[in-house]
């Protein structure tokens, strides 16, 4: 049985995908090069968390520079944006069924973001903040809660903070 990872390849129109076995061995790699606006790369940050639908027919991509979440076709590249949502600073997240925990690093927040059934809009639901944020970057389930993981790029870009945690909240 394989599994297939992809990764976002934030200065390049394109996500790269690799396919992995059970056992952790690399199998075959591939490019998707983009269209419509996940192709864009004029920010400084651009296509940064990916996530897949379920059923694998759509890949969920955060665009950092555009604050937005794109849709994009595995097959083709072709993208769209989510209308109705703007998620300035946005870095990973997490999607589950409809819902998309989206971390704003620098607002040093998780929005909440329910999807339409087709998934081409959306609207703010919740804002989840923390004491304890220290520019999260990314985001995942933990039993009922989140975890969000400090990435601390106040401190400079690469990160220079001398710890990093993991911050559990509240869904």
């Amino acid at each position: 049985m394989s599994h297939r990872t992809v990764t976002a390849l934030s200065a390049a129109a394109a996500l790269a995908a690799l396919a992995l076995v059970v056992d952790g061995v690399p199998g075959a790699s591939a490019t998707l090069t983009l269209s419509g606006p996940a192709a864009d790369t004029s920010a400084d940050f651009n296509n940064n968390g990916i996530q897949a639908t379920a059923d694998g027919s759509v890949l969920v991509v955060a665009h950092s520079g555009q604050g937005a979440l794109n849709l994009v076709d595995p097959r083709t590249g072709a993208s769209t944006t989510v209308s109705g949502v703007s998620l300035p600073n946005i870095d990973g997240f997490l999607l589950e069924g409809r819902t998309v925990y989206a971390v704003q690093n620098f607002l040093e927040q998780i929005t909440v973001v329910r999807l339409s059934g087709d998934l081409s809009s959306g609207s703010v639901t919740k804002v989840i903040t923390s004491g304890s944020f220290g520019v999260p970057a990314t985001v995942a389930r933990f039993g009922d809660r989140l975890a969000a993981v400090n990435a601390h790029f106040d401190t400079g870009i690469p990160p220079s903070s001398p710890t990093y945690e993991v911050v559990l909240v509240d869904r």
